[in-house]
């Protein structure tokens, strides 16, 4: 096994147990990137950079194509690693007839990094073509029509196609049969609808293709679809963006199961109030669980036929994972929730969870290919501390733990067989247990301190909490203000004016303290406040870029903030030198 992780630095790879260390002999020192990609077989490993996108021999990580591309935000693989997807942003040139866009998405075959195919595409999302299992044909929506492609020959154009208007995603099954299945959105009182075409029919009879299936439902702006994996049945999320009832924040939320052949088609009943959080499919393809309903949700497992299997419990969950073969699963709470991961045997699920562990603050979890291994990590941006990566055995110890700092994407390398997991689960690995926990240890023992901006780290300015720490000198006691030596006694509003007499045995006040300089101290307290104040706005430069950099529009004011990092930069130089 071997897994991989992308950081602001460096991209590592690493192998697996009991070290869990680097693979020697990669070098991870490269710059600006972007995204890392294993191939669903395995077999490659793509980092997405500034300057180039490489591939990698996975096995060896030897360096078999550095593709000149300038920067590629998104990649993909096909789902046999024969051809790799790339999205750049698009760039507008003006012309006498008008704008043109510079063809931004391409594919290239992984064996000799020739590009075979490239199109405009300025949106990312749903931005790559989807191929089907056998990688004989690739689809692609464009407009109103959704082709069919021989990927060895983009440039003949499509070979099949369905023509339908209003279309606004789609997904291809996986399977010997390939088939599509077709997102229509509501539209003027009409319903939403999903149809579901056979690839073969859209290849015989191109543009008149007959649909094999159709769901129809209300309140569906958005579609999710997820096929198991024979491809023969299909799981619908249907969402909107708000709710009309005003129930719920998340909008609306609804479950539908489609089979591949239009013989079977339901609603997904669920019997408690409140949103979906998660479902997925049993890599068997022949169950699922769904975890629904407001806070503390419900988790149930359901047949292919929508029938109740099991009850799994009510609990703070939102997240669902089963392990390659489908022997064990986790139900855990991500987000806002603690981070709790309760892991399930479906071969004992009568006897309810078998182990629990603590993830909190985790942004991903994946399950290894032999499904004996856990791995989470924190991630940048979600959370900018505490970054890493951490393994965990299946019976819930924890193996080994590995910080990294701004760290942006972890994951395991996938294997094109998925090898068997043993009939008795097998027991965590003494030597890498022992490790992870002295690690641990060790970090829960380092002592914290007081807390310090990020501006004022490093420097010899003593914060108030730490001048107060290192006093030893006790505190004397309480005096109310009125007794004080000198002191003046707080004037009731509404209370009659005290004699000129007494106003004459008051001391005079005292001149008003006008900076620094007067009380002895200097002026690097407002230095540090623009630093500050500078390193915020620096930041938040930052964050446009990147949003600019994934295709999102940016208004005129902020990209007249991203013109002025030059400027923001001179005057932080300076103010530090």
């Amino acid at each position: 096994m071997q897994w991989a992780y992308r950081a602001q630095k460096r991209v590592g790879v690493n192998a697996d147990e009991p070290e869990f260390a680097p693979v020697s002999g990669f070098d991870g020192s490269v710059a600006g990137s972007r995204m890392v990609q294993y191939s669903p077989d395995g077999r490659y490993f793509a980092v997405a950079a500034d300057g180039s996108t490489r591939i990698y021999d996975a096995s060896t990580l030897a360096l078999l194509h550095d593709l000149a591309i300038e920067k590629a935000i998104e990649i993909a693989f096909s789902p046999r690693g024969t051809y790799l997807s790339t999205w750049e942003r698009p760039v507008r040139t003006e012309t006498p007839n008008g704008a043109v866009y510079n063809k931004n998405l391409r594919v290239w075959r992984t064996s000799d990094g020739v590009l075979t195919g490239e199109f405009e595409r300025r949106q990312i999302e749903g931005c790559f073509p989807q191929f089907t299992a056998d990688e004989k044909y690739a689809l692609r929506l464009a407009g109103a029509e959704l082709h069919v492609f021989d990927p060895t020959r983009f440039d003949a154009g499509p070979i099949g196609r369905v023509r339908q208007e209003n279309m606004a995603s789609f997904s291809v099954s996986p399977g010997e049969r390939p088939s599509v299945a077709v997102f229509f959105p509501e539209k003027k009182g009409a319903p939403a609808m999903v149809r579901i075409y056979t690839v073969s029919s859209m290849i015989d009879t191109p543009g008149t293709a007959a649909h094999v299936a159709q769901k129809s439902f209300f309140k569906a702006e958005k579609v999710t679809f997820k096929w198991n994996a024979s491809g023969t049945s299909l799981l619908l999320l249907t969402a909107t963006d708000h709710d009309k009832t005003g129930k719920s924040y998340y909008g609306e939320t609804n479950l539908y199961m489609l089979s591949s052949r239009g013989d079977f088609d339901c609603r997904v009943n669920l019997d408690k109030e409140g949103p979906i959080h998660d479902f997925e499919w049993n890599p068997n393809s022949r169950e699922f669980i769904v975890i629904y309903g407001y806070m503390p949700a419900k988790a149930v497992l359901f047949s292919y036929r929508v029938n109740v299997i099991a009850e799994l419990g009510t609990q703070p969950r939102n997240f669902i994972a089963f392990n390659p073969q489908g022997r064990l699963f986790c139900l855990a709470g991500f987000g806002n929730l603690a981070g709790t991961v309760d892991i399930w045997d479906r071969e004992s699920i009568d006897k309810g969870k078998l182990f629990t562990l603590n993830a909190s603050n985790s942004s991903v979890l994946q399950w290894s290919p032999d499904g004996q291994y856990i791995l989470t990590g924190t991630l940048s941006p979600r959370l900018r501390v505490e970054n890493g990566v951490r393994i965990w055995h299946c019976t819930g110890s924890l193996v080994h733990i590995d910080m990294i700092e701004e760290l942006y994407q972890v994951t395991w390398r996938p294997s094109a067989k998925v090898p068997p997991f043993p009939q008795r689960i097998p027991a965590a690995p003494t030597a890498s247990t022992a490790a992870a926990a002295a690690i641990a240890k060790q970090a829960s023992a380092r002592p914290v301190g007081a807390y310090r901006p990020p501006a004022a780290r490093g420097s010899s300015t003593t914060s108030v909490t730490e001048a107060l720490r290192r006093d030893d000198t006790p505190s004397p006691a309480y005096v109310a203000p009125g007794n004080r030596a000198g002191g003046r006694a707080k004037r009731v509003p509404g209370a009659p004016e005290r004699s000129s007499a007494n106003k004459k045995n008051e001391r005079p006040k005292a001149a008003p303290v006008m900076g620094a300089a007067d009380v002895g101290g200097s002026g690097d307290g407002a230095i540090e406040k623009k630093v500050r104040n500078l390193n915020k706005k620096l930041k938040a430069i930052e964050q446009l870029k990147e949003r600019r950099d994934r295709g999102e529009t940016l208004e005129q004011t902020q990209l007249q903030k991203i013109d002025g990092e030059a400027e923001l930069r001179r005057e932080l130089a300076a103010l530090e030198a």
